[in-house]
């Protein structure tokens, strides 16, 4: 009996003994062991339901990840609202297969170009496709535009460069070392996994305004100045890509933007037009624009290309006015910039 007894203990010592280093690694995977760098990064991937793993109790370190497979985990972080369209787009991605909501959903929101043909959503994904795909999710292609005329933070990068750039200016994506990206290898489950969760941290941190400046570094856009002969006078308020450029340069110089606070326009600024010519540019307050927006016929627009909102009235018949102003969506785009680069604090004034 006592044998017996001695030879139960030592099997559940043995099998204890198996399953220590499953149980060790925080990261709820065996193939994740403990203090490998993406531990924490693939553990919050799995919290947030962005990935889980392979089955058998592994997450899949080392494997590549599909096309389709990073599409579905992005759709999950953005939160897009779904879309299955009736008619495929790619003649690959048809309704029958497991991603083909996923593919649609990302399409429809700009995570690439609405271009038809093929998605080659079972191919291997690669490290300058992730990087572009997400700036695209984040609507900043246009900001990609202005990147690309940025010296590029990697030597072996020459497609995609300011979606690249971009990425890193966000510190969305790090590079292998010695200056390289390595833009065209493919990337494994926990490079994605860590680039979607850097992502994630800093989309849903929260922006809190404050009522003075105090002690921290401010960063300042200046409003462009009215044009004679415009069309449409352009002053938009912050415009996102002076805005980027100067979030960008405070972080090439080394700022703690921790503790930096973005200052923002409150109101609007009025530029008023008589046959062309300009008359008048005014600074206006939260509450003028309210009171003009309130009045009949005046005609509001969205400008993506600032990411500032303008209207046009007629004070008088002889007269044209254009007042860009601080619109909720406006102050949303850039605050959200401003918290990718870890700038969480705000002024209005």
């Amino acid at each position: 009996m006592k044998h017996k007894l001695l030879s139960l203990a030592l099997a559940l010592c043995l099998c204890l003994g198996l399953a220590l280093p499953a149980a060790a690694a925080s990261s709820g995977y065996s193939d994740i062991p403990s203090g490998h760098w993406s531990e924490e990064s693939v553990m919050r991937a799995t919290q947030l339901g962005l990935f889980g793993g392979i089955g058998d109790g592994k997450f899949g370190r080392g494997q590549p990840i599909t096309r389709a497979a990073f599409v579905t985990a992005m759709v999950r972080l953005f939160g897009w609202k779904e879309v299955t369209p009736t008619k495929a787009s790619y003649t690959d991605v048809t309704s029958e297969r497991w991603f083909y909501t996923a593919v649609e959903t990302a399409r429809a929101n700009g995570a690439f170009p609405s271009t038809s043909g093929t998605f080659r959503p079972t191919d291997n994904i690669t490290r300058e496709e992730m990087a572009s795909m997400l700036i695209r999710s984040l609507g900043y292609a246009s900001l990609a535009g202005v990147a690309d005329s940025y010296p590029s933070p990697f030597t072996d990068v020459t497609v995609s460069q300011g979606f690249i750039t971009l990425a890193y200016d966000l510190g969305i994506i790090g590079g292998v070392g010695d200056g390289k990206f390595a833009p065209d290898k493919t990337a494994t489950r926990e490079e994605a996994a860590a680039m979607l969760v850097r992502l994630y941290d800093r989309l849903y941190s929260r922006s809190a305004i404050l009522s003075s400046t105090g002690s921290y570094t401010k960063i300042t856009v200046d409003t462009p100045a009215a044009k004679e002969g415009d069309s449409i006078p352009t002053t938009p308020l912050e415009p996102i890509a002076d805005l980027y450029d100067q979030l960008r340069s405070a972080k090439n110089r080394g700022v703690n933007l921790s503790r930096c606070v973005l200052c923002l326009t409150a109101g609007g600024v009025q530029t008023t037009t008589s046959d062309g010519k300009i008359l008048s540019t005014d600074t206006l307050t939260a509450d003028e624009v309210e009171e003009i927006l309130a009045r009949d016929g005046v005609r509001t627009y969205y400008s993506t290309r600032y990411e500032s909102a303008y209207c046009i009235y007629a004070p008088n018949r002889y007269q044209s006015a254009t007042v860009w102003y601080q619109s909720d969506e406006s102050l949303a785009a850039k605050l959200q910039l401003a918290r990718l680069f870890g700038v969480t604090y705000y002024t209005l004034s």
